[in-house]
This record gives structure tokens, sequence and C-alpha cells, in this order.
């Protein structure tokens, strides 16, 4: 039994040290393109009708960091982006406009799942992550019906959501690395709300929140109250990365 002892202590020791030799940070820019979908996307008479928020495509950027170990990654990420649309407001006015602009501040926490590929640089990967957002903007309306003109603050407001990714990791030696992915985001999965004067008679109130639930007061017939369904607010990401190891 003494003899045991120390063959297990060494073991042990160097299952440790090959576990600590697989353990690399990344960390580094991120760059891409931010597309929306389900009811964040759709035309600026969306917005006005309370359907969808009405939003285009536009550029993100931030930084991120991977710690792996093994096939498993740990990813976080910091982002923002900014996402705008304009055009004709009210069907029935075709000289009223509608200028709507989103910015959205994205914390990202979750882990990936690597399929190395013997003596190749490219590991494909599947990730999942929990978001973490806040979305705040401006909305003008000029020559619009029902609401005054000019631009006005959309208040700032966060929700929780969940992402999914398929990508992969290109090794450029042994401290460089492309990181390619596509990437979907179920923004406010968690914590959507009315935060509007739900008795108010001023239509722009269901613009000056984000407003991803359903208004209490929506009628068919009052026309103060347009948010009659619940919003879901998703965004499916290109998404590129240049990460240094340390």
């Amino acid at each position: 039994m003494k003899k045991l002892i120390p063959a297990f202590l060494i073991a042990i020791t160097i299952l440790c040290s090959n576990a600590y030799s697989q353990i690399s940070i990344k960390l580094g820019p991120e760059l891409g393109l931010t597309s929306p979908t389900v009811d964040y996307s759709g035309d600026v008479k969306d917005f006005y009708a309370g359907t969808k928020y009405g939003v285009r495509s536009g550029l993100h950027y931030g930084v991120m960091g991977k710690v792996q170990l093994g096939p498993l990654n740990g990813r976080l990420s910091i982002s923002y982006a900014s996402l705008d649309n304009s055009g004709n407001a009210n069907p029935s006015q075709p000289n009223s406009t509608l200028e709507v602009k989103n910015n959205i501040f994205m914390f990202t926490l979750g882990t990936e799942f690597g399929f190395g590929i013997p003596f190749s640089p490219v590991k494909p990967y599947a990730g999942i992550d929990i978001l973490f957002s806040t979305i705040s903007g401006t909305y003008n309306f000029q020559g619009t019906s029902e609401v005054s003109s000019g631009e006005k603050s959309i208040k700032s407001a966060s929700r929780t959501g969940l992402g999914f990714s398929v990508g992969t990791e290109v090794a450029f030696g042994k401290s460089f690395t492309l990181d390619l992915s596509l990437r979907y985001n179920l923004i406010n999965l968690f914590g959507k709300s009315y935060d509007g004067v739900t008795n108010s008679n001023d239509r722009n109130d269901a613009y000056s929140s984000l407003n991803d639930a359903a208004d209490p007061n929506y009628s068919a017939s009052n026309s103060k109250h347009p948010v009659g369904n619940d919003r879901s607010i998703a965004t499916i990401q290109l998404n590129a990365g240049l990460l240094f190891g340390f």
C-alpha cells in the first residue's frame, strides 16, 4: 500500500499538469453584421402601427475573450450595435416620415464545445450564451397624424435572453486565432414589459419606451394604444474576431 501512494500521487500530478497545459486564454476585438428578425425587423410603418420595431441591419463591434480547457471554451463578449431605418410612417399620409434608431449594448456569457480536426488548424464549434442587453434609441416623426413631430428618446430598457451559435476557429501559429461565427440571439426572452402610461391619450407614449409586452389598454378601436401583442426581439449576427493567445 505504501508503494501505491507515491505512484497515485505521481499519476494525479501528471493528470493535473496535462489539464493545465490545455488551458489557454484568448482575447481580441470582434466586428460583424447584426440583422433584426422576428418582430425586430419590418418597416417603419410597422413601428408606427405598433406591430414591429422596423429597424434594419447594422454593424456591431466589441471585444471577446475565451478560456479554453480541452474541447470546451468559456466565452465572454461585450458588443455595441446601432440599427436604424427611415421612410413613410403612415400609408394614408404620403408625406408623413419617420426615422427610428436603436442602440444595443450586449454582454454575453456562454460556453462552446469544439470539434477538433486532427492535424488541422481549423476547429468547428457550437455554443450557447446567456445575453444581458440594454436597448435605447430615438424616433423622429414628421407630418404624421396623432404624433407630434420632432426627435424624441426611447427610454433605455434591459432584457435577458439566450443565444445560439455555430462557428469555427482558425489558428495562425501559437498566438493568433481567427474566430468566425453565425449567432442567433433571442434578446428579450425574459423581462418583457409595457412601461408606458397605460391610460395615456398621447400615441407617443407607445413609442417612448421599448414596450415589448402588450399594452393593457389596447383596443382595436383606440388608435392611441397601438401595441396589441407581445413582441419578440431577435437578431442574426455574422461575427468575426481576431484573438490573441496568452
